[in-house]
């Protein structure tokens, strides 16, 4: 008869195989998107004005928060009380990244 350890082993081997399922499946439509746009068979001309660092602020908040968020969730919320201020710096240097990597890309 199996033991209460081995349940949550099956269970945790579980979560981790749909986590890198959903992950490559991700990964296949991040790229496909890519190869899309790159090979010019979308209608938006790659040359044109884009976003600017107003508007790439924005998105690059949006995104920050996200990412903050959920490695917040999947360290257990751990990050949210013992380790603010490494939280905090780590959404500042993501925020800053990600804001200027979209506005130079887009």
């Amino acid at each position: 008869m199996p033991s209460s350890q081995d349940h949550r082993d099956r269970t945790e081997a579980t979560r981790l195989v749909i986590a890198a399922a959903i992950a490559i499946v991700l990964l296949i439509v991040i790229v496909g998107g890519g190869i899309y746009f790159v090979m010019g068979l979308g209608d938006s001309d790659p040359f044109s004005a884009g976003l600017g660092l107003k508007n790439a602020a924005i998105v690059a908040f949006g995104v920050s928060l996200a990412v903050i968020l959920v490695m917040a969730v999947v360290s257990g919320g751990d990050a949210i009380f013992g380790e603010l201020p490494f939280t905090i710096a780590g959404f500042l240097i993501f925020f800053v990244i990600f804001w200027l990597m979209i506005a130079w890309i887009f």
